[in-house]
């Protein structure tokens, strides 16, 4: 899409061009644009020869004077550490709810979505590599005024704030004091997350958001080990645990990569998992794999194994499950678990009719699970 047709796009969601070319910005080729001076972060403990014990993820890292972290967003200056995620996103981009996904969330709404660079996984088919894998001093970065686009997004009648493209867990300090002041403001706010995260900051980000979409990546060390670089899955189930004791929202997503994830024993060994600590009401979205970054000669997913999948999902007792992004397939729609009949059809991310009343099945009033007004 070149800026013309972006700005096209964004005047047809109703967004004026007073944003637009910001908007447009985040997708020219990366130079210098706004490079903010890193700020103090939070979470890490001082060691006695002048390193820090980074304390937000999993990871652990102990980061020298002058070292910057996997994240590429954190590093140590003179014994403190710093963060380089704040003030200068480099995505801000105005989104369906429906793309983060989340589908039990205020259909056929938009999303103001925010990102800085930086992730604390390496991914290798990562779908955003060009911002994930980049340290915000790097890439070419908007100059942005919380109350300039909050008051923006609420005259344009967006609905709610998401921390998507890359890890917002990463930039959490920034994140936390932005998604406050959407709350403020009205607004809801959201996280797309790998979920990556030790108890404490997770806890402390759930105090400002509504709802969480995480990636269950796999169901096994050795995948995570070679496709993201994390040690184990087992805090991301953490983190799933966590969300849903914490009563936020929780939809689930797992990319199916071919001859990696795919195995019918480990979508039902994932599916299986979500019902049993998760519920059997929780969203999961099935995500085709397209060739990207460090997996250029993979094929992409085939629609039969996407549908498999979704059936050994049903199967398993999960009564929503979703092929997120493969349009057109039933698969897009969000059905009634007593009665069948689709009450929200969608075209991909796109709504095209919501039957939904007050939250209810229009056919047998049953109930659905989500955060619909």
């Amino acid at each position: 899409m070149n800026r013309r047709q972006f700005i096209a796009e964004m005047a047809r969601l109703g967004i004026a061009l007073e944003l637009a070319p910001t908007l447009a910005h985040a997708a020219m080729p990366p130079d210098k644009g706004v490079v903010l001076p890193p700020a103090e972060g939070e979470y890490y403990a001082q060691n006695p020869d002048g390193s820090v014990t980074c304390g937000l993820c999993p990871h652990r890292e102990i980061l020298k004077p002058g070292e910057l972290g996997r994240c590429r967003v954190r590093t140590n200056i003179r014994g403190r550490l710093h963060t380089h995620g704040v003030g200068q996103p480099c995505v801000l981009n105005v989104d369906p709810i429906e793309k983060n996904p989340l589908n039990h969330v205020l259909p056929g709404s938009n999303t103001l979505s925010v990102a800085h660079a930086g992730c604390n996984l390496r991914c290798q088919y990562c779908q955003n590599w060009q911002f994930s894998q980049e340290c915000p001093r790097d890439t070419r970065n908007l100059k942005f005024d919380q109350a300039e686009a909050l008051g923006l997004a609420k005259s344009k009648d967006i609905k709610s704030l998401t921390f998507t493209y890359t890890e917002g867990t990463t930039h959490i300090e920034f994140n936390k004091r932005l998604a406050a002041a959407a709350r403020k403001a009205g607004l809801r706010v959201f996280l797309c997350s790998n979920g990556y995260i030790q108890p404490k900051p997770l806890a402390d980000f759930l105090n400002v958001l509504d709802g969480v979409t995480v990636t269950i990546k796999g169901f096994t060390d050795e995948f995570y080990q070679a496709c993201t670089g994390a040690r184990s899955f087992r805090p991301v189930l953490d983190s799933c645990q966590q969300i849903r004791k914490a009563g936020k929202w929780l939809e689930v997503a797992t990319l199916i990569v071919p001859a990696m994830n795919d195995s019918d024993k480990e979508v039902a060994d994932i599916a299986r998992w979500i019902k049993a600590n998760l519920g059997a009401d929780t969203p999961w979205h099935l995500e085709r794999f397209t060739p990207k970054f460090k997996m250029l000669n993979r094929p992409q997913t085939p629609q039969a194994t996407l549908e498999k999948a979704m059936k050994i999902g049903k199967a398993e007792g999960l009564r929503f499950v979703y092929i997120s992004n493969l349009a057109p397939h039933d698969g897009n729609h969000t059905s009634c678990p007593r009665c069948g009949k689709p009450t929200i059809r969608r075209l991909g991310f796109k709504v095209l009719k919501n039957d939904l009343r007050d939250g209810r099945c229009p056919f047998c009033r049953t109930a659905l699970p989500g955060l619909w007004t």
